[in-house]
């Protein structure tokens, strides 16, 4: 394959992956030029970008400015989203701020603090000082996400030096909203990360240092309309819970 042209291989290239683009440009100088230019991942970046995306400056081909969206999301919609491209597909991610949930009491300070940390992607995240009753809920337009593909929404928190009341699991959901209360069956899931159970979901620890917990998946088809709505919950057992708090909710590609 080296004595065909360049332009034919990056043809080639540009209907494969960007982990098969990487891969191959070991095999030799001529893959490796070819792999690198703008027509190859020009591909592999949406055809559609999220309102309000301009690409970072100083970056000076469309290689550059994938790897800048897997390594480095950007925000978006008053720095309460966050986008980003999944490193082996190009499909979208996305984070929702915790000012972007639907928190019940979370503007009363007697229940949630707003605080910043050093670690965190936003400006605040939402400190849990006190509650019985926790509800938390977000909602993303899945005409933002890419076609075709499986997705999941994660909640990403971590604890202070005092939680408590989590010990048991709590009900998440992830339906089309408007979907009626009746027909929505929550999983159970488990904030700790070893719950001492094998049932259900439950936390594991990010990369990041924060933890993360699956509420549920969707597939995106192309034409699909309406938004999904998110949610984590435990409304049925009248117990303090304290200590957690809340980064944001992500939803991002189900890798094989």
């Amino acid at each position: 394959m080296n004595n065909l042209p360049e332009d034919c291989i990056a043809k080639i290239l540009s209907l494969t992956t960007p982990r098969d683009v990487c891969r191959s440009s070991a095999v030799s100088r001529c893959f490796r030029s070819a792999a690198d230019t703008d027509h190859v991942w020009n591909h592999f970046l949406p055809s559609e970008f999220p309102e309000g995306f301009r690409a970072p400056e100083g970056l000076p081909t469309k290689k550059h400015l994938f790897f800048s969206l897997v390594h480095n999301p950007l925000l978006l919609h008053g720095s309460q989203l966050s986008f980003s491209l999944e490193r082996s597909t190009g499909n979208k991610c996305y984070m929702m701020a915790a000012r972007a949930l639907n928190i019940t009491w979370g503007h009363d300070q007697r229940y949630w603090q707003w605080i910043s940390l050093p670690d965190a992607r936003f400006k605040e995240v939402a400190a849990l000082k006190m509650v019985w009753w926790l509800d938390i809920t977000g909602k993303i337009n899945i005409n933002l996400l890419s076609d075709d593909t499986l997705y999941a929404a994660y909640l990403v928190f971590k604890w202070n030096l005092d939680p408590y009341g989590f010990r048991q699991p709590v009900e998440a959901s992830l339906v089309l909203a408007g979907t009626e209360h009746d027909d929505v069956q929550p999983s159970m899931v488990s904030l700790m990360q070893n719950p001492g159970s094998e049932q259900g979901q439950h936390a594991e620890l990010r990369s990041d240092d924060w933890y993360e917990v699956e509420l549920g998946q969707f597939f995106k088809r192309r034409g699909d309309m309406g938004e999904i709505e998110m949610s984590l919950k435990e409304t049925k057992r009248p117990f303090e819970k304290k200590g957690l708090i809340v980064h944001g909710i992500e939803i991002r590609p189900v890798l094989p």
